[in-house]
């Protein structure tokens, strides 16, 4: 059975799939908080309980509303088990009154999905993470409470009245189609970095935000790198970073070359190729088939799919064209269906050049894409202009997870951990990267030679 669609016509530039930036967004779309919930949801297979989604309130107290639910189960819990009514009140103005109850467990993020509905934007950013999991949940699930209070609101946390179980692959992107990852080595990266920090919960709690931006950025800058390359399958591609106190000049060309500023010429092939690359797939929600990657539906192609993709290009070419003197610039006697795939994308792209009426909406999504995704990490330095900056949170949070489970690593394997990820540092980087690490005195010298050169976590 062939993945291209049995019919094929010109329609708007729709993308649902693979990335969470859109032509026209609106103010929040990009919440870190519905982001972070998913991603625990995901990791965690657990869910609201579906009575509490059903609370009939405005969505702008749904939240308000289901930890108000979950209070009451708590406290109800709570008395049955230690008869004092004051020391509940002490553990509500703990625990609930100012927030304190998510800093308590990751499932307590959870409560931040309850204004959602299936059809909120909000979904666009997160289902970014869940493609990059696609799947992934934890087979152990770590505990860490300070205390005999907290024991006791965690243990009404995960009763079947405030959150439910689901069965792994039973819960969906948003849209209702699962994705076969875009890039299958950071996908690897993510997850493992995922249950390293699930395994401490507490640091996972204060860190997840920093590494959703991180794998957000990193993801964006890989996708862009690699999306024009249907010959392989995804490879991570170099990206130099700099620490924040270090000077960026000519002489570290690597800087430029290799950096945002590279990543900035593809930004605006994203939306024509991944939107070109959804139009043109069959992908069922009653049989769950997986939406797939350019690069894998190339590989999918068929010689009885080169008449459809040859109609739709013309057919593509002509809705595409400003004015009345269409001329189709391609070899109608070419019968390979890659050849008609690639003047499709090739279309796509031209839709959006300047001039054209359409080429506003890719400049609104790649200026999304940058002010979403990239800002955390792209700062302008002078007269060398963008390059990538990561300040010390970073640095420590990367260096963590690349060490992972070892008690340590050398310094060049440390390194090639970063690589896998997208993570490049040029040699000057890496002196200030070593000075970094004597500061905080995570360092081993076995040594005086720079090759028995040990760093250990900081956590």
């Amino acid at each position: 059975m062939s993945i291209i669609k049995s019919e094929l016509k010109p329609s708007s530039n729709v993308l649902n799939s693979y990335f969470p930036a859109r032509t026209n967004v609106k103010e929040g779309d990009f919440d870190w908080h519905v982001a972070k919930a998913v991603v625990v949801r995901n990791l965690y297979r657990k869910d609201l309980n579906s009575k509490l989604k059903k609370i009939s309130v405005d969505s702008s107290l749904k939240e308000s509303a289901v930890l108000d639910a979950f209070m009451s189960h708590c406290r109800e819990a709570f008395l049955g088990k230690i008869d004092d009514e004051v020391l509940w009140d002490y553990v509500k103005e703990m625990y609930f009154d100012d927030g304190a109850i998510y800093k308590i467990s990751p499932e307590t993020l959870l409560f931040k999905l309850a204004p959602l509905t299936a059809s909120s934007s909000q979904h666009n950013l997160a289902n970014m993470f869940s493609s990059m999991m696609h799947g992934y949940g934890l087979k152990k699930i770590t505990d860490t409470v300070s205390n005999f209070l907290e024991t006791h609101i965690v243990s009404s946390l995960r009763s079947d009245a405030i959150l439910e179980a689901f069965a792994a692959g039973t819960r969906l992107l948003s849209k209702g189609i699962n994705e076969d990852p875009y890039l299958p080595f950071l996908s690897e990266c993510f997850n493992s970095d995922l249950n390293f920090l699930a395994s401490r919960p507490k640091y996972f709690l204060e860190q997840l935000e920093n590494l959703l931006r991180l794998y957000g950025y990193l993801y964006t800058a890989q996708l862009a790198l690699n999306i024009r390359n249907l010959e392989q399958e995804p490879s991570s591609k170099p990206l130099y970073f700099i620490m924040e106190n270090e000077a960026a000049s000519r002489e570290r060309p690597e800087l430029v070359r290799n950096g945002h500023q590279s990543v900035q010429r593809f930004l605006a092939y994203i939306f024509p190729y991944l939107s070109m690359s959804e139009s043109l797939q069959d992908t069922d929600k009653e049989s769950n088939q997986h939406r797939v990657p350019l690069w894998k539906l190339v590989r999918k192609l068929s010689p009885e799919d080169t008449d459809k993709l040859k109609e739709y290009a013309e057919a593509f070419a002509k809705n595409r064209h400003d004015g009345d003197d269409f001329e189709f610039p391609y070899d109608l006697t070419n019968d390979a269906p890659r050849y008609w795939l690639e003047c499709l994308l090739n279309e796509s792209v031209k839709q959006f050049d300047k001039k054209k009426s359409r080429a506003a909406a890719n400049d609104k999504f790649v200026k999304t894409t940058e002010s979403e995704l990239c800002s955390e990490f792209v700062k302008a330095r002078g007269q060398v202009g963008k390059v990538l900056v990561m300040n010390q949170d970073y640095i420590s949070l990367i260096t963590n997870l690349a060490i992972g489970s070892s008690e340590k690593l050398r310094f060049h394997e440390l390194l090639e951990s970063f690589k896998l990820r997208g993570i490049y540092f040029d040699r000057q980087s890496q002196k200030s990267l070593v000075q970094f690490y004597e500061r905080v005195g995570n360092v081993e010298r076995m040594s005086d030679s720079g090759d028995a050169l040990y760093v250990r976590k900081t956590i």
